[in-house]
């Protein structure tokens, strides 16, 4: 909605937007506190499948927008670009969606705050306002690393831009890297950055999102931070069965796992873990086929203060061994019947969800499916 603005009163800070281009901001998403003494406020999007519940037909045509909006004659070849971690799944889904309309070579790698057993690190750069600031670029398959110096364009895919200093940092750290790198399209859902940040790109670049616009910060005065919990930035090990996009992929990743089978009207939350979401959004459309009503979330690094979109805050461990803190948010939003966690390293995670739900005086069975990535791809 062309020239709407909203403001949004946290506990730690206002928030003041203005939308350039894009449908409402009410439709796209809602706002939170966060825990965190270098950025006071998070952008909780209604339709990526993380903080707050998304139906996986949403979160498609979301991935299909955005793909939509990428330019269809980007020189070959392409390398995608998710972000740890918030955007794995937003990632691999427009890979997957950029790979069906165009018929182009692409590969598709994602940051990640955990190591991959076999992988090197190709690069690494800093993510200045995040509760976990480390994004490590892996590769497993050393032909990747020859395409990726040839590669051209590069997509980065994150969830939201603030600022668009994210998008820098990545963009700086991967032209070091790709010798031949041409251009640059960065992609988002939210984008209120206003694009300023894209005349420092290094290379030519492209801003594509849904919705646009500036936003202005303004700090509250009475509010004190806490520091960030130890181990927010920590990296954890992704078991050798992980999924391969960590490495490098030129087809979309799919798991060996449990099939999901659903009755018809029965509500499943299917909760991806950190970093392993994509295939969360696979089960939850397995789901629908059968006629469930299925909805997608995250277990996440991500701090938030209760309130605004936070209605309920869970904890849990990490299951790759890092230490960080780990929560899920409303956990009781999309009103499931059953939960689903998909996993590609099985931990307490169950045994944290049923502590969760007895907290919020719910009695719902819980199902940790293991999901392993043979092979290559």
């Amino acid at each position: 909605m062309m020239g709407e603005t909203k403001t949004v009163e946290l506990v730690t800070g206002t928030l003041d937007l203005e939308v350039a281009k894009g449908p409402p901001i009410d439709e796209m998403c809602d706002f939170a506190a966060r825990a965190n003494p270098k950025r006071g406020f998070l952008i909780v999007s209604k339709v990526l499948g993380r903080h707050m519940p998304a139906r996986p037909k949403q979160m498609r045509a979301t991935m299909r927008q955005l793909a939509e909006g990428i330019s269809q004659q980007l020189p070959e070849p392409i390398l995608f670009l998710g972000m740890a971690e918030t955007a794995t799944a937003l990632g691999q889904g427009l890979f997957s969606a950029y790979q069906q309309m165009t018929g182009q070579s692409l590969v598709y790698l994602q940051t990640s705050r955990q190591r991959m057993p076999g992988a090197s690190v190709l690069t690494s750069f800093e993510e200045g306002h995040s509760h976990a600031t480390s994004h490590m670029v892996q590769i497993a398959r050393p032909n990747l690393e020859t395409t990726i110096a040839k590669a051209r364009s590069l997509v980065i895919v994150d969830d939201e831009s603030s600022t668009g200093n994210t998008f820098l940092a990545a963009a700086e750290a991967m032209v070091a890297v790709m010798p031949a790198l041409e251009t640059i399209e960065t992609v988002c859902i939210t984008d209120w950055s206003d694009g300023a940040y894209l005349a420092s790109m290094p290379k030519p670049a492209r801003a594509v999102s849904l919705l646009a616009g500036r936003m202005k910060w303004t700090k509250g005065a009475e509010h004190k931070a806490a520091p960030l919990p130890s181990g927010s930035n920590e990296a954890g090990a992704a078991p050798a069965s992980a999924m391969k996009s960590r490495g490098g992929i030129t087809m979309t990743d799919i798991a060996t796992r449990p099939f999901a089978s659903a009755r018809k009207g029965e509500r499943v939350l299917v909760l991806g873990d950190g970093e392993h979401s994509y295939e969360a959004l696979r089960i939850a459309e397995d789901i629908e086929r059968q006629g469930g009503i299925a909805a997608v979330q995250c277990i996440t690094r991500s701090p938030a203060l209760l309130g605004h979109a936070m209605q309920s805050v869970s904890h849990f461990d990490d299951a790759y061994g890092s230490g960080a803190p780990c929560y899920l948010y409303n956990i009781l939003s999309h009103q499931p019947e059953r939960i689903i966690i998909a996993s590609e390293k099985l931990g307490n995670q169950r045994m944290k969800a049923l502590e969760a739900l007895q907290e919020l005086g719910a009695d719902i069975p819980v199902e940790l499916y293991e999901c392993r990535y043979e092979g290559g791809n």
